[in-house]
Parts: structure tokens; sequence; C-alpha cells
């Protein structure tokens, strides 16, 4: 059968076609110019402010890249929602990653049984301080083909692309592949990972691989030849056409891709047996560590860690000034990528032991005769019956949240070992007893036999946690009517102030403790805090 142009494929010319609706009601749009042609998709989401300069310094320095994959999604990608797939040329890393850093750019590392390790391959981050959100940089030094879990052939580089286009995205000028390049890099991956039975002659894509190819017709008449350069000047040619499901392709014209491309790298047919064993031993690794980290949160390493290791970052601050909700915005940003896990270090609402949130259930009516046991409010009359009934389950519910805030501590440490990035609500101190999640038991207690023993055993397990500082801790601060617009009568105005003061002791004490103004709105409070959290990872 003659093979037909890919350019009179009617799927090359859709964009063209919806252009004009798409442009009229929106505010930003996508033009891709392929044959003196404007191709306009609408956007859903503004970019990031950080994309504009990443593209600008990428080509202000002659930076050889493009985009090769996911076109479809590329202003997602570039709003923040998606990965960016970037082919770059092997001479220009050193460059690139000097662009990087100025751009305060992070990479991150993985486990070598996942998915997304393979050799030229690397995953960076680009944070966009404006607006507490980052890019996923995918990028390739060199295009490696393969089974899933064992991607080790190097099918393509940078110089392999036969042509390169302009997608003009809100002003900013981007390289992507060309639709014919685009094809040719999707069929070099199918080529490891479409199989059939010996007597299939055509082997349909499946339609999840199918958007990985942004320009691939979904709908063609008659067959189409592909040409791939097999070495020694030699050509392999692999046959596609329409089909009920889909996109074919030739099993046999597949067959030969992959044996060329093994060739190429200096591999024989044998290693393919090799390459199966090695897939299968990584993939069922990385479905174990998939369910022991939905039974375990936090016991194993995450699939992206940042390449400095992971972080505990303390928020502290008197009720009402948001520490809960920072902390819950946080985790959410950061774990869209990173491994990242949230720990309550408080006796509230949060998340804690079920004894002791049992207990606090059980005790809620004598809450305020505890807190005023426990900030010398009183005088504890010593003689009394009840006043050493309390002051005995005083002590003993202080042993109890004490022990519970040590392993919280001690868990939180741990998690940031594997390279979680840990975000703390509330975090222990030992200056001041009964305030800002000190030790709870106080020093006028009745003469009760044992009680003195339990108070020194609190103060040892708080010694124990003051061992353990965090990476960064972050104290918000502002004064009590913002509080009090958050949640009235939570504090009084004199307890409010004894937590301001005691955390301005506690900066006093550590110079490395930051300051974040709460008075703020939210978002904004947020992308203070993102900075803050980004420049020490």
């Amino acid at each position: 059968m003659k093979s037909q142009p890919m350019s009179s494929w009617p799927g090359n010319a859709v964009a063209k076609d919806a252009a004009p609706s798409a442009a009229s009601g929106r505010r930003q749009s996508v033009s891709l110019k392929h044959d003196q042609t404007d191709y306009l998709l609408p956007l859903p989401q503004p970019q990031l402010a950080t994309a504009a300069e990443l593209f600008t310094a990428l080509d202000a320095a002659n930076i050889r890249y493009g985009i090769v994959q996911d076109l479809g999604t590329l202003p997602q990608a570039l709003a923040g929602r998606d990965d960016i797939d970037m082919l770059l040329d092997r001479q220009d890393y050193r460059a690139f990653c000097a662009i990087m850093a100025r751009l305060h750019g992070l990479r991150s590392v993985s486990l070598s049984c996942y998915d997304n390790v393979c050799d030229g391959r690397e995953d960076w981050f680009i944070p966009d301080f404006s607006s507490s959100a980052y890019l996923h940089i995918d990028l390739h030094v060199g295009i490696r083909v393969g089974w899933e879990f064992r991607k080790r052939y190097l099918a393509f580089d940078y110089g392999s692309i036969s042509q390169w286009e302009r997608l003009s995205f809100d002003g900013i000028s981007i390289p992507v592949v060309s639709s014919m390049d685009e094809i040719r890099l999707a069929l070099g991956r199918f080529a490891f990972r479409l199989w059939a039975w010996p007597w299939t002659r055509w082997v349909a894509i499946p339609g999840n691989w199918q958007d990985d190819i942004a320009r691939l017709p979904s709908s063609m008449q008659g067959e189409s030849v592909i040409q791939f350069d097999g070495g020694r000047n030699s050509r392999i040619s692999c046959r596609i056409r329409p089909g009920v499901d889909g996109i074919e392709v030739h099993r046999g014209d597949l067959a030969r891709l992959r044996r060329s491309i093994r060739h190429r790298c200096g591999f024989s047919s044998g290693s393919a047996l090799t390459d199966a064993t090695v897939h299968l031993i990584r993939k069922v690794s990385y479905l174990l560590l998939r369910v022991l980290e939905q039974l375990l949160p936090g016991g194993v390493p995450s699939k992206r860690r940042a390449s400095a290791g992971g972080l505990v970052v303390a928020l502290v601050a008197p009720d009402g000034l948001g520490k809960t909700t920072q902390t819950a915005l946080l985790k959410k940003v950061f774990a869209w990528k990173f491994g990242c896990e949230q720990v309550y270090v408080g006796t509230g609402e949060g998340n804690g032991w079920w004894l002791r949130k049992g207990l606090q259930k059980l005790l809620a009516p004598r809450k305020g005769q505890f807190k005023a046991l426990i900030r010398h409010e009183r005088k504890a009359q010593s003689g009394g019956a009840k006043s050493k009934v309390m002051a005995s389950g005083l002590a003993l519910w202080g042993i109890l949240i004490a022990i519970e805030r040590y392993f919280v501590v001690k868990r939180a440490h741990r998690w940031a070992a594997r390279g979680l990035i840990v975000v703390c609500d509330r975090w222990p101190q030992t200056l001041r007893k009964g305030y800002l999640d000190g030790p709870m038991i106080p020093s006028n207690l009745p003469a009760i036999p044992g009680l003195a023993a339990l108070a020194r055993f609190e103060e040892w397990l708080y010694r124990k946690m003051a061992e353990c500082k965090p990476d960064l801790t972050l104290h918000l601060v502002s004064d009590f009517a913002v509080s009090q617009s958050r949640k009235p009568g939570e504090i009084s105005k004199e307890g409010f102030e004894a937590r301001m003061s005691l955390m301005a002791e506690l900066r006093a004490r550590d110079e490395h403790i930051r300051v974040v103004d709460a008075s703020a709105d939210t978002e904004t409070i947020n992308r203070n805090l993102f900075k803050q959290i980004w420049l020490l990872l």
C-alpha cells in the first residue's frame, strides 16, 4: 500500500480549525508555528512566572534543548500541574545546572527500583515563590528505552532530532519536537513495551500510551512508513496505520527496530532475558514498597527525595495564628512530587494516640481546673484529698503527653532520615512549663510519694526531645487582635502575651529560628513559609 505523508493526516490540522473559537473566549493562548501556520490552544491555567525566567535563561545561554513528549499537557505543566519532558544536549549539561542553581532549582533522587530511574534522566524542580508552586522538569540527557523498569538503551539524543518547531506560549517561545520526530520517539519506546502473539501481524497502541503523543492523529486513511536510522547507513522501516482501536503498528517492524537499538548500543539479542529478569525484580520491589507505604506511612523512602536529604520543619505560634492551616497547605504543596508528611505535636484536636484522645474526652469537664493547676493560677491545697487525687492525675497525664510527644519527635526525625519533608504543627520546648507544648507537671504539687520521680522522668523526656532539634523552626507572630478574629475566645489575652514572650525568649537563645508575619492573608503567609522551606532543601 502506498505510504501517505504525515502532514496529510487529519489530526495535524485540528488545532488550526479550532483556533478562532478558542482564542476569542480566553485571555491567553498557545501558538504553534509549523509550515507557516499558527496553531492556537486554550490555556486552562496561568503559567508560573518562573517558567518565563527558565526559558529566557536557556535561550540566552544558547542551550540546546527541546520538549519531546506530552505536548498536549504543556500548558498545565507550565502552570505547575504536570511535568515537562525536556531533551538536553549533553555538552550543555553543565550550563543547564548553572542556570538551575541561579533559579534555586532542586534535583531529586530515587531508589533504583523505581521506574523513573535510568542513566541520563533527572528530575529537576524550579520554585515560583510568588505562587507557592514549582515546575517539574523531567530532564533527559539522551533518551533511553527498554522495559519499564530497565531502560538502558540509548536510542535518541539531541542530534537525533531532525526538526525542532517553536511553540509560542503567552510571549514565551519554546522549542518542541516536530510531529514526525515525536512519532519516532514514541515508536522507539513502544518497541520494548508492546507485545503480541507471534501470529499477530498488527499491534494496537493502548489508549493510555496514545496520550503520550499529543500530535499523533487518532484517525488516518491508509498505511504510513516511519524511517529510523539503523546504523552503518542502513534504515529501519516501521509501518503504522489507523485501526479500530486507534493506531496500529506492524509487529515484525517493531521487533526489527528493537534488535537494531540493542545492537547499536553494543548488546546482543540475548540481553533480552537479562532485561526481563531485572525488570521483574525491580517491579516486584516497587510494588512491595507501595504496599508498605500504604501500611506504614513514612516507613519507606518516597519515589522522589531532595538530593540533600529530608527536612524537619516546625511551625510554632499561639492559638489562632494559622499553624494547622499552614501545615496542611504546605503538605499539599510539597506532596505533589516529594515525600511529605504532616505531624501534630500538641494535645488539641489534631492526630494523636487513641488512649490520650479517649482520656481527653473523659477529662474535658475538668479541663479548666487542670489548666489552673498547671499554670499556677491558684494555690494547690496540699492537705485536701481532692487536691492530691487531682495532682496525681495531672502527673500521670503529663507523663502520657510527654511519652507521646517523645515518640512523635523521634518519628519525625526518622522520616526525615528517609528523605521525607516533615511539617510539624507545634514543637516541644523546655523553658517554661504549661506553655507552648512544654512540660506539664508543675513544681508546687503536694508532697505525694512518687510524684517527684514522675516529674524528673518528664524532665528527662523533654531534655531528650530538646536534643532532636528541627532543621527549621518558624515562628508565626502577630498581635492578639488577629488571634481573636480567627478563633474568638480560644485564648485569653494574658495567655497569648505569655506565649509571645516565651517565643521571643526562644529566639534569643537560638538565632536560627526564623520569624514569619502571621497578620497577612493565608496565601501570603503560605508563600513566605514555602520560600523559607525551599531555600533550605
